[in-house]
């Protein structure tokens, strides 16, 4: 009996070890073992733009991991294209991988983000490499490339100012511009180590109003999902004037305040309030920071947008709008942009309050794609008039940010529903007359 025992471990061993052979000689990695080279193969994939065979071999390296093991292959893959500049193709094979993989889509912002880190190193042109970006996973690829300049560069207030203003190739745009702004929040936050207040006050240095806003938010951003530990940080910098020796970490205590900082330091959460870090920051910063509030109460409420959304109407009067419509951004990112699902999760929260969140799920939809049908695609679907107007509104607000040339905004106008034109035309600034159905707040 003892012998039958032993002949069937020996067979079923045998049969798994023979299943790893095949695997490993089909490129397989296997847990626990070095990573089966790609670079060759994934090179000649870039050679003939073939995103599709370039994430099949990636998905077949990295199938049979799991966990940290796994991510660290994909994320692996990518770099090694980035690393050859292959940037834009790493993207498009990211995206390949997102179709069929839903950990991928799910986290696909983060791969995004290293990608554009690892784009841009010194001597390279800031532009040039930022355009070898694209908008896909909520354009993660530009922010990394602005992360990466901060912490070569380091974080002198003229420099910071001019980067996204007079950087060829970013300040032709203004949806460039938004990103390469939106870039800065991300890579203040990353240089000051988490200390919110600090980096805001860096936003504040920019030129005007508008990039110090869209600023706060990639500095909101960045303070969510670096208290995740999900974020990605440039790890060294070259010898410079705002940084250590070349190859050493920086040393955030002597950069633009001088020696030692005169913020205190700033907690990452704060268990016992729903509404930090939003309630302990100045009134310029609220509205900022409640349009990306959802982010921080999902930890708490799990998925439960009713919850978040009760959790917002407790939020000071004026913010409560901004709030929810926070919650239509994270609802456009947490369905992958699913018209139907973005509408079944908005509707469960207040109606006082509802057509704000599909405000926010719209203009996602057009900051993601940067492609303003998409927001009317979305606005179509939606019944109630004051929503509607709502949406619309907020399609033409986008075109705004799209297109500085007013032709272009009322053309695109032009493809809403008749009975939303002048709705869309008020949003995107070519009337003054704002439409009556649209609600206040």
């Amino acid at each position: 009996m003892l012998r039958k025992i032993r002949l069937g471990i020996l067979i079923v061993l045998g049969a798994l070890l023979a299943v790893m052979g095949v695997a490993r000689i089909s490129g397989a990695a296997l847990p626990g073992l070095p990573l089966p080279s790609l670079s060759d193969s994934l090179t000649e994939a870039a050679v003939r733009g073939d995103t599709a065979g370039a994430a099949a071999m990636i998905n077949r390296r990295c199938r049979l991991l799991l966990g940290t093991e796994r991510r660290e292959c994909f994320e692996g893959a990518l770099l090694d294209l980035t690393r050859q500049g292959y940037v834009r193709f790493a993207i498009g094979a990211l995206d390949r991988l997102g179709q069929t993989d839903s950990q991928i889509r799910k986290f696909g912002h983060d791969y995004s983000h290293v990608i554009g880190i690892n784009a841009w190193a010194p001597g390279k042109e800031i532009g040039a490499t930022y355009l070898q970006c694209t908008e896909l996973f909520q354009s993660g690829c530009y922010h990394g490339v602005i992360q990466a300049v901060l912490a070569y560069s380091g974080t002198d207030s003229a420099r910071v100012a001019a980067l996204c203003s007079e950087t060829p190739g970013i300040s032709e745009s203004a949806w460039l511009r938004f990103q390469c702004v939106h870039g800065i929040g991300h890579g203040l936050l990353q240089t000051y180590t988490m200390n919110l207040p600090r980096a805001l006050h860096g936003c504040d240095m920019l030129s005007n109003a508008w990039d110090s806003e869209s600023c706060y938010g990639g500095a909101f951003m960045e303070f969510i999902v670096g208290g995740r530990g999900q974020s990605h940080h440039v790890a060294h910098v070259v010898a410079g004037p705002d940084s250590a020796g070349a190859g050493d970490e920086m040393d955030h205590s002597k950069m633009e305040h001088g020696e030692g900082s005169t913020f205190p330091p700033f907690k990452v959460r704060d268990p016992s309030d729903f509404l930090y870090p939003c309630s302990v920051l100045a009134d310029r910063y609220q509205r900022a920071c409640y349009s990306m509030q959802a982010g921080l109460i999902v930890e708490r409420t799990g998925l439960d947008f009713a919850k978040v959304a009760q959790v917002c109407e407790g939020a000071p009067p004026p913010m409560r709008p901004v709030c929810y419509q926070g919650i239509g951004t994270y609802v456009s990112g947490v369905t992958a942009r699913d018209p139907a699902e973005a509408i079944r999760l908005c509707s469960e929260g207040s109606m006082r309050y509802r057509s704000w969140c599909f405000v926010g799920v719209v203009k996602n939809f057009v900051d993601v794609t940067a492609k303003a049908e998409d927001g009317i695609d979305f606005c179509v679907r939606l019944g109630p008039v004051d929503i509607a107007t709502s949406c619309y509104v907020a399609v033409g607000e986008q075109t705004g940010v799209l297109y500085r040339a007013m032709d272009r905004r009322a053309a695109l106008c032009a493809k809403v529903e008749a009975a939303y034109v002048p709705a869309c035309r008020y949003g995107a600034g070519l009337t003054p007359e704002r439409p009556a159905a649209l609600p206040t707040g």
